[in-house]
């Protein structure tokens, strides 16, 4: 059974879970604050990263919104 790990990022929700994709062990979900989701199944090598990288993605969503 995959363990799943819940994160909150500036109104956003990340959703780590364990699974061993070629080099990955973790994927993540990024969800807006109005429903908008997207998935990452190669998140990154540990929890940490996974989050790192899901946060990144969420910036860069804000930015590019920002623009629009």
């Amino acid at each position: 059974m995959n363990s799943t790990i819940t994160d909150f990022y500036n109104g956003w929700t990340i959703s780590v879970t364990a699974v061993d994709i070629h080099c990955s062990h973790f994927s993540f979900d990024i969800t807006s604050p109005s429903g908008y989701s997207q998935h990452v199944p190669m998140g990154g090598i540990n929890e940490q990263r996974a989050i790192e990288r899901a946060r990144e993605m969420i910036d860069l969503e804000i930015a590019l919104a920002d623009e629009e």
